[in-house]
């Protein structure tokens, strides 16, 4: 299956996310944190955001920094399991369920939820561990950003 990486509207911005207004900080047009500033929407009364206060007492790296480069979310993994054999299958299910719960793995199997690169990591690793040797290609892919 060939990777095609489809741009998702990620212009909205989890609620309770935590913001950051330093506007002069070297790092903000490349943070999360301050590019979200931008995407909020004006009808939005109040912010998280982080206090100016501890900003202005830091050194260093700031402990609050988040890419704000987009990643390459996986969508499904329905094809995958079909093609498993049936023992191999029921190892990985029980397995992906005690990791990620049972709504959680059907919601990811089915494509309702998008899985991050760490739990598409996962997910690999535990189907390799069940003895299947094919590549775990997922059924669809998308760029966002990791909030």
């Amino acid at each position: 299956m060939t990777q095609n990486p489809t741009t998702k509207n990620s212009e909205k911005v989890p609620n309770n996310y935590t913001l950051c207004i330093k506007g002069d900080c070297p790092k903000a047009a490349n943070c999360l944190r301050h590019v979200a500033v931008a995407m909020m929407p004006a009808d939005v009364q109040r912010w998280s955001i982080v206090s100016p206060a501890y900003l202005a007492q830091m050194e260093g790296e700031c402990s609050m920094y988040r890419s704000a480069e987009k990643v390459q979310y996986a969508r499904g993994f329905m094809r995958m399991v079909r093609t498993l054999p049936v023992n191999v299958s029921e190892m990985v299910m029980h397995k992906l369920i005690a990791r990620f719960g049972c709504n959680g793995y059907y919601d990811m199997r089915k494509g309702k939820l998008a899985i991050a690169p760490a739990e598409q990591e996962v997910i690999r690793t535990v189907v390799a561990e069940c003895g299947a040797r094919q590549e775990v290609e997922f059924d669809g892919y998308e760029m966002d950003y990791q909030w």
